[in-house]
């Protein structure tokens, strides 16, 4: 009877994770950098880090409750920094519906209840070459200058 019971409550767990098992954990995104084509960008979330050698192009990301982070370099030195924050997918709002709350804790846990924006187009800016900090320079005094020496403090003897 309890075995029952136990594989009963355990199947219900399982069909109440909706997003989990209609739409899954990964989602497939495109990236694009236009003009600066191609350059290699870098994908984070809490899930893991993608990275896409030459874009335009897609990979396939794990879905998280944060955002996603989005880096990209060109090899002519434009480079652009993007965040892409995730939204929850409709069918997490069936399982409350339906009274899966379970399911729903499920779908949020695994990342199954998010989206994140299927074209990631980010913005390239040119970068800045970084000045130079400045350095003491060590010269020689001009010839016939009187060089000073440093002062030393008198102390009066008794």
């Amino acid at each position: 009877m309890k075995l029952k019971i136990i594989s009963g409550l355990s199947g219900m767990l399982l069909l109440n994770a909706c997003a989990a098992i209609t739409t899954g954990t990964t989602q497939t995104v495109a990236v694009d950098t236009a003009p600066y084509w191609p350059s290699q960008c870098q994908l984070s979330n809490e899930k893991g880090t993608w990275t896409i050698r030459k874009t335009p192009a897609s990979t396939t990301v794990h879905k998280a409750y944060g955002p996603l982070a989005v880096t990209c370099e060109s090899p002519e030195g434009h480079s652009g920094t993007q965040s892409f924050e995730s939204s929850t997918g409709a069918p997490v709002f069936g399982n409350i519906l339906v009274g899966g709350l379970v399911g729903a804790a499920i779908d949020m846990g695994t990342g199954a209840a998010y989206n994140y924006p299927a074209l990631i187009v980010v913005p390239m800016n040119k970068s800045e070459p970084v000045a130079p900090v400045p350095t003491a320079v060590s010269q020689p005094l001009p010839l016939g200058l009187p060089v000073r020496q440093p002062e030393t403090a008198f102390v009066p003897t008794s």
